[in-house]
């Protein structure tokens, strides 16, 4: 029979000692300087703060040890400088009550208050008090981290990926490293469902979905932001190499066999990438998006199974450059182009004819 939680009657009192070695880093801090303090401190737990000394986050030795297990086989000193928030399941919300609970100064008096201790197969799993109930995170992280995940694919959903969006933009606009957004999209899905159900359909997005993580670094952020469309973040990438990693995905998707019943022996992807190299102050995230968003009906409307992307950068329209056909045989060539953010056109209908350069690939 499973053990019921007992309550108990008793008084939740402030520690000195806890409260000074407490492990607790700000947002940014390098994992490396995460990993040297873990491995100097007693505690399972690290807390993440703002630079409001907000709590954001909290991230464990098994985060930590998980990620660098996986980014083991990469070039060294790569994971190192990965900001901590790579490790954090979600976001702590800021509570919407501004007011202090009533024993609040007591607390910061050092006393003790009253609570209810909940007590669990032998350990404390929460802690309630009048206005409140304190739970053990060990629990609670679970829960979280399957809120942030696709249960189809196991990538990140859609939410996540917009808050990582946002945290790798501000770290870019400190850094000026260059930041990559790819769009995915699985070309002709609906055939795939109507003609060899939706348990088929679920079959190709998992396969999909995992083969563009693999055709990716570790640390990249891949995501299925809805239906089948996927979504990735590349750090650090730069524009003279994003093709690299187009043509990569694009390889790895023609190896996954199609399910019977369909007509197409191959499956293949629409893209469109967006690369901000400089001039970050002068966009948005969204903007970002658009630009990517933009690129992928280019890579639709000129027939699918293609990828397009755009580089944007803070110096005027440049010249097109018209680039050779690659190793995959374009047969129409591409071109670059280098746009001005603030080009005068329209966010809701972007011309990428007239306002930024496009290269096309196959």
């Amino acid at each position: 029979m499973p053990v019921q939680p007992r309550f108990f009657e008793g008084h939740l009192a402030v520690s000195s000692k806890l409260s000074r070695t407490a492990a607790v880093v700000r947002t940014g801090t390098a994992l490396l300087d995460v990993a040297l303090m873990m491995e100097q401190c007693e505690f399972q737990y690290v807390v993440v703060q703002d630079e409001r000394s907000s709590i954001v986050g909290i991230v464990s030795r098994d985060d930590l040890h998980h990620y660098t297990d996986m980014v083991s086989g990469e070039a060294a000193g790569t994971w190192q400088s990965r900001p901590v928030e790579d490790l954090m399941a979600t976001r702590l919300a800021q509570p919407s009550k501004s007011d202090p609970p009533p024993y609040a100064i007591e607390v910061a008096a050092g006393g003790d208050i009253s609570c209810i201790p909940i007590v669990e197969h032998g350990r404390v799993v929460g802690v309630m008090t009048r206005d409140d109930i304190l739970m053990s995170w060990s629990r609670l992280e679970p829960a979280l981290r399957e809120a942030g995940k696709d249960d189809v694919t196991q990538l990140a959903n859609r939410t996540m990926f917009m808050r990582r969006l946002n945290e790798e933009w501000a770290r870019s606009c400190r850094s000026t490293e260059p930041l990559a957004l790819f769009l995915f999209d699985v070309d002709y899905f609906k055939q795939v469902n109507d003609l060899c159900g939706h348990m088929a359909g679920d079959d190709v997005l998992a396969a999909v979905g995992q083969s563009v993580k693999d055709s990716l670094r570790s640390y990249d952020v891949v995501a299925r932001i809805g239906g089948d469309e996927f979504a990735a973040l590349c750090f650090n990438c730069k524009s003279e190499a994003i093709d690299h990693p187009i043509r990569r995905i694009q390889k790895s998707i023609r190896n996954i066999k199609a399910p019977v019943g369909l007509q197409r022996s191959q499956l293949t992807l629409s893209i469109g990438a967006a690369v901000v190299r400089s001039g970050f102050s002068e966009l948005t995230t969204d903007e970002l998006f658009s630009y990517a968003d933009a690129c992928l009906y280019r890579s639709k409307a000129a027939g699918r199974n293609r990828a397009f992307r755009i580089i944007l950068d803070e110096l005027q329209s440049a010249t097109p450059e018209c680039v050779e056909e690659d190793g995959a045989g374009n047969p129409e060539g591409s071109a670059d182009y280098i746009i001005h953010p603030n080009d005068g056109s329209d966010d809701d209908n972007i011309d990428l004819n007239r306002s930024c350069t496009i290269s096309g690939l196959v």
